[in-house]
């Protein structure tokens, strides 16, 4: 059996097809893929890709998806045979209207196993509390004790740096470091639309968030036994000082990137790609257990 996976490229990076392979260039850097061995192409920023390679995926049933280089969605290439999923979508349509709690609880059940793993605490009267709470603000209510535990956690690891991290807080991020996990999760939710509509999933139909305006809610859904990860990843960064103060400006009260520093974000995020996105398709995949 082959071993397909998401091809994600970034910023000023050129496609172009040879013979059935795609060939992938970025300033000195080649590199040729067999068109079998891609999964899905998700290309971010300024990208040139030929007629010849579009055709290339499309006529191999690899769909395409476009972001910005901030990983806004901005369109998307799907070949026909990839529409006719719609079984999945009945049955997440079916258990959104009978029984929301119980894939809501099982996300912030492996949330709270993904927080243990990473960050090495013990969290076990949180899981059963969870196990037996029945409505969506119970489960929410043990989920943000959960994740109380894993901002002190890394506030702890990443103590002694230069930049800053008074708890998590957002809207707007009012420090240096909470301004880079805003990031961090946004990519990461940004990421996850292409995989839940190549799994066949509509990404509005959530179980644990509630939609709101153009808000992926199933994204935020799957994002969040996700998070304990990307947190955890970013410690690195934040420790050897890749990112510096210089690195950010203040706006309205908050703390941003600044736009000729995301390159720095962009190459450390492209370092983790692979595990985020394995992450992702094991929480779709575990959303999938219970719905089926």
């Amino acid at each position: 059996m082959i071993d397909r996976r998401f091809l994600l490229i970034s910023d000023f990076a050129e496609l172009k097809k040879e013979g059935e392979r795609l060939k992938v260039i970025k300033g000195s850097h080649v590199s040729t893929i067999p068109i079998r061995y891609i999964e899905a192409i998700v290309v971010m920023g300024r990208i040139s890709f030929t007629g010849e390679a579009i055709n290339l995926a499309l006529r191999s049933n690899v769909p395409v998806f476009f972001m910005s280089k901030f990983g806004k969605p901005k369109g998307l290439l799907i070949p026909q045979l990839l529409t006719s999923k719609y079984n999945a979508r009945l049955k997440q349509y079916e258990i959104f209207k009978k029984n929301r709690p119980a894939v809501a609880g099982r996300i912030i059940l492996e949330k709270i196993s993904n927080i243990e793993k990473n960050f090495n605490i013990e969290l076990n009267s949180l899981k059963s509390q969870i196990k037996k709470a029945e409505t969506l603000e119970s489960i929410m209510g043990v989920e943000g004790i959960a994740s109380r535990a894993m901002f002190e956690k890394f506030k702890e690891n990443i103590k002694g740096s230069r930049i800053e991290f008074n708890g998590r807080n957002y809207y707007p991020p009012a420090d240096r470091t909470n301004a880079l996990l805003s990031l961090a999760y946004t990519f990461t939710y940004f990421l996850a639309l292409p995989l839940i509509i190549f799994m066949g999933y509509d990404p509005y139909i959530s179980f644990l968030h509630s939609k709101r305006g153009k808000h992926l809610s199933f994204c935020s859904d799957i994002v969040e036994p996700v998070r304990p990860l990307v947190t955890k990843k970013l410690e690195t960064p934040i420790i050897t000082e890749v990112f510096s103060k210089k690195d950010f400006i203040k706006e309205n009260n908050g703390f941003y990137l600044k736009k000729e520093s995301l390159p720095k974000f962009l190459n450390w995020f492209e370092s983790i790609k692979e595990d985020v996105i394995i992450s992702l398709k094991s929480s779709i995949l575990l959303v999938e257990e219970i719905i089926r």
